[in-house]
């Protein structure tokens, strides 16, 4: 090791440490700011409001930890509330959300960007917890490379500025595992850190389940079951554990009585019929324990779409309803960078000088990885959050074990990914895949199309005097509402003749697939034609890597005669 990297003092790490969060969520922030909604927002924006105003019953199959983070901020705008969560509200689900986004007294951007600003405090603690568990098994150095690394994922950065769970659930796995290593350490006080963050790791999201698991695993082969004042304490950790999850969800559902979730229990029920004891556990249980109930409701929604599937999966060129096995072990690959993969794979080859507690951090990605397989939801590189932020500590720790010039030129590659991808990180893909143009080749969804750029679209289209123009789009979202007036024709069944027809990248790709997996076989054959009818149409525009912008009405152009130059494509 260079012996300059010694010289790093608590006090300047902490002070680069600062640095960086600050520019890292700068980053995030300004990337961000013109994002239209993506796919989950308008439900989870509306539900983090109403979480806050203790109407938490919706988005069940989430946690409430983002709720607070995102809805918190929300309360601070004059906004309508949304309705009261009864039946009739959900029977009309899409016109509520619909009501409180784009019908509100605030413009929808407006909504969003004030509660995505309320998410960063995840990216704070992230980069803060992964500069922590640094610190904690190899040394400060480590921390702050490793620190460094994980922010300069275009990744991390591109859903660090979305109402959603990735990153919360990073960030409190990464704290668990930090006050893990103090407590295997001895510290007599770690165990109710351990057991809090364990807590707000089931309050992000019910894959801390699994964490829960890898905690127990690691002190089971630490034999603290020898050791009885450890073992009561980390019985302790674990009664903290499900009390705090517990807790916040009651607070979220103050307002809401237990016969309206009972209501909630039949509608999920519908979803998992399979499941014939669903209705018979938990309309019980909501008389005992409202909060457990719709804690473990979630749970149990979570775990059927994982098991069983939602939607159609994009993988490859190919389609599933059931999921792709290598389709989570790839996407690790193709959306991180280049550098930090290479380093983290280089860190492997060198296991046996690896310290310890790096080495578990490697074995809990495999683990995750593992689990990963049987998955039969593949929508997006970002389920693997915990997994890229423990890979992040073998980036660090590979780059303490460089000289200061190999160090600098490493720490310039880095950056180089969200510095070129700006503002489109969500649709950013390895230079091992060809970057975007063949990322998308292999996945769609929130790894290319999440429904980022429709804002950008409506001010672009304003620039260029797009009109009419329609959109060829699916999801809870508007793209109408941004600014630019925009038909979305498989709303209307409208086939536009001429104008100009916006189409996304996952309703190109993967939206004939998913239609007719829906049952709506009409809708899948019309996409289809349009798609094929748009074929003969120019393309003039490109918004971000998500929307394709084609003229139509007129006679599409010939192909060149041999040795005639191309034409010059149209901006």
């Amino acid at each position: 090791m260079d012996p300059g990297a010694r010289s790093l003092t608590a006090g300047s790490a902490h002070r680069l440490l600062a640095g960086l969060v600050a520019a890292a969520c700068l980053a995030s922030a300004a990337a961000g700011w013109w994002n239209s909604a993506t796919n989950d927002e308008p439900y989870f924006t509306l539900g983090a409001y109403a979480a806050v105003a203790g109407e938490g019953l919706w988005v069940v199959e989430h946690p409430p930890l983002y709720k607070l983070a995102a809805g918190i901020p929300l309360h601070v705008l004059p906004l309508k509330p949304p309705a009261h969560p009864d039946a009739v509200a959900f029977s009309r689900l899409p016109a509520v959300i619909h009501a409180f986004l784009q019908q509100n007294h605030v413009p929808a951007l407006t909504i969003l960007r004030v509660a995505r600003l309320g998410m960063l405090v995840f990216l704070v603690l992230l980069l803060w917890g992964v500069f922590r568990l640094g610190e904690v098994v190899a040394g400060p150095e480590v921390g702050l490379a490793a620190a460094f690394a994980l922010a300069c994922q275009p990744l991390v950065l591109g859903h660090a500025f979305v109402v959603h769970t990735d990153v919360p659930a990073a960030a409190c796995w990464v704290w668990a595992c930090v006050y893990l290593e103090r407590f295997l350490a001895g510290q007599s006080q770690a165990w109710a850190g351990l057991g809090v963050w364990l807590g707000l790791a089931l309050a992000a999201k019910h894959s801390g389940f699994l964490l829960l698991l890898l905690v127990v695993l690691r002190i089971l082969v630490a034999r603290l079951r020898h050791k009885p004042v450890a073992f009561l304490r980390l019985l302790g950790a674990l009664v903290l554990s499900w009390l705090v999850p517990f807790l916040i969800t009651a607070w979220t559902l103050r307002h809401v009585t237990v016969g309206l979730e009972k209501m909630l229990v039949p509608l999920v029920a519908q979803k998992l019929a399979a499941w014939s004891w669903v209705r018979g556990f938990f309309s019980p249980l909501a008389d005992w324990c409202q909060a457990c109930c719709h804690w473990l409701l979630g749970f149990a929604f979570v775990f059927w779409n994982n098991t069983y599937g939602q939607g159609v999966n994009f993988f490859w060129g190919a389609f599933s309803s059931h999921g792709f096995a290598l389709y989570f072990p790839v996407a690790l690959v193709a959306k991180l960078g280049l550098p930090f993969t290479v380093f983290w794979v280089m860190a492997l080859g060198r296991w046996r000088s690896l310290p310890e507690g790096i080495r578990w951090l490697a074995l809990y990605v495999l683990l995750y990885l593992a689990a990963s397989l049987g998955s039969a939801f593949n929508i997006g590189a970002r389920h693997l959050m915990p997994a890229v932020a423990w890979l992040s500590l073998l980036v660090g720790w590979m780059l303490s074990q460089l000289g200061s010039r190999w160090r600098a030129a490493v720490l310039v590659a880095l950056l180089a990914a969200p510095v070129v991808s700006f503002p489109h990180y969500i649709s950013h893909f390895s230079l091992l895949v060809g970057g975007t143009r063949g990322g998308e080749k292999i996945f769609n969804d929130s790894n290319l199309d999440w429904g980022q750029d429709w804002a950008r679209l409506a001010k672009l289209a304003k620039e260029r005097g797009w009109q009419p123009l329609y959109a060829v789009y699916i999801g809870p979202d508007d793209p109408s509402g941004y600014g630019s007036p925009m038909e979305n024709v498989l709303l209307t069944g409208r086939f536009p003749a001429s104008g100009y027809v916006a189409v996304s990248s996952w309703a190109a790709t993967v939206g004939p697939h998913y239609l007719a997996y829906s049952g709506f076989a009409e809708n899948a054959r019309y996409l289809r034609e349009l798609l094929g009818f748009l074929q003969g149409c120019p393309v003039v525009g490109q918004v971000g890597d998500s929307i394709r912008v084609y003229r139509c009405g007129e006679r599409p152009a010939l192909p060149p005669a041999p040795g005639e130059p191309a034409p010059t494509p149209r901006e």
